[in-house]
């Protein structure tokens, strides 16, 4: 049978945790700061042209004229990589995305993966759309 071993467990989580970080108090290293251009309001491409976000949050409508435009260009940011989304591959990205920002709520109740999109404007008041990827 059996044994109970009661006396070997906590009572609560926070006592778990209170014996975890007695047992190591250092700090599990160094926190990971990432660019968000989102967040910081601003982005300066590989020319050199200056970027400033435009406005808040934006409607799903946007975000798809935006993407189906060829004359704005699309990057994904995820960690510390930005990449540029190609025609031939805005389609699969719309598919990827639209879960996540189309305001209907159909990414999955276990999925720490979310996406932020933000309209940026240059001082000749052309588009850049950047979507962020966060997990």
């Amino acid at each position: 049978m059996g044994r109970n071993r009661k006396h070997d467990r906590h009572e609560t989580f926070a006592g778990m945790v209170d014996e975890v970080v007695t047992a190591n108090p250092e700090p599990a290293g160094p926190s990971i700061d990432w660019y968000q251009p989102i967040r910081s309001g601003e982005y300066t491409d590989e020319t050199g042209a200056r970027w400033q976000l435009r406005g808040g949050d934006l409607p799903w409508k946007r975000i798809e004229r935006l993407i189906d435009d060829p004359q704005v260009r699309v990057l994904h940011a995820y960690a510390n990589e930005i990449r540029d989304v190609t025609l031939e591959h805005r389609d699969k990205f719309t598919a990827m995305i639209r879960p996540y920002l189309d305001g209907k709520g159909g990414a999955s109740v276990d999925d720490y993966t979310d996406f932020q999109a933000g309209e940026f404007k240059d001082d000749q008041r052309r588009s850049l759309l950047v979507v962020e990827e966060t997990c």
